[in-house]
This record gives C-alpha cells, structure tokens and sequence, in this order.
C-alpha cells in the first residue's frame, strides 16, 4: 500500500542516518524525503523471492537501537514523514544557509495538514536524532 511504501521509505532513510549504508540517494518530494531507487529496489524485491543471509549483528545493533529511538512512532508512516522531513530540511537548510525559522516557513506551506503540537514534537526528535548518530 501506498502508507507502507511511504514507512519504508522513511524508515531506509533513518536506518542510513543511524549508520547502515544502503546507498539510496534521498531528494525533497510531496512526502518529504523519497529516493526513486528505493521505490525500485523494493518492487523488484516483491518480485522474486526472499533475501537469504541475513544481516550482520552491527545491522541488528543499528536497527535495535532505532526501534528503541522510534517507539511508537515505527508503525506510524505519518510521524514518520515528519520526523524525517525535518530532519531532511534542517540538514539542506545547514548546506544553504537557511535558518530553524525558513526551515519551519517551508515545512508548514508543504505539510499544512501537521499540528504545531505535532510539528514541535517531530522538530525535538529529530534534534535529537541529529545528537544520535553523532555520537555513534
């Protein structure tokens, strides 16, 4: 479905920030980050059969750990897009020279539809994702 595509999208994203490089590339699109080749990648695997392998136990460390940072809000691909939106922004705003405040400017004209209770939420974790994966 769309809202799971969307979760996985989202959740690849802050997988790559937690530190697991699955090399997709993210640009700014109606939902926030999206990478095409993501959306690829994941229907060519719906297509053949399962992965077999596994993942190392630093990948399952890495996951462990954003499942734990996550809560509630893995299941939700909604908190998910903002949270990572956010994210997304602060760190292009950082590479233009924008502010916290154009950042918030344009995060409220493209999701107008996210409560400023919401959005003050999302804006704290992702300020404190931002603290995570410096220090991993």
């Amino acid at each position: 479905t769309f809202s799971e595509r969307k979760l996985l999208q989202k959740l690849v994203y802050l997988l790559q920030k937690f530190g697991i490089d699955f090399g997709f590339i993210y640009s700014w699109y109606l939902h926030g980050p999206y990478s095409p080749d993501l959306t690829r990648t994941l229907f060519e695997m719906a297509e053949v059969s399962p992965l077999h392998g596994g993942l190392s136990d630093q990948e399952l460390a890495t996951i462990h750990k954003l499942k734990s940072f996550l809560g509630d809000d893995i299941h939700s691909s909604d908190n998910l897009e903002l949270v990572v939106s956010i994210d997304y922004l602060r760190w292009y705003a950082r590479r233009v020279g924008a502010s916290d405040g154009e950042v918030l400017v344009v995060l409220k004209k493209t999701k107008p539809y996210f409560t400023e209770q919401e959005i003050r939420e999302s804006w704290r974790k992702s300020v404190e994702l931002e603290e995570k994966v410096k220090i991993k």
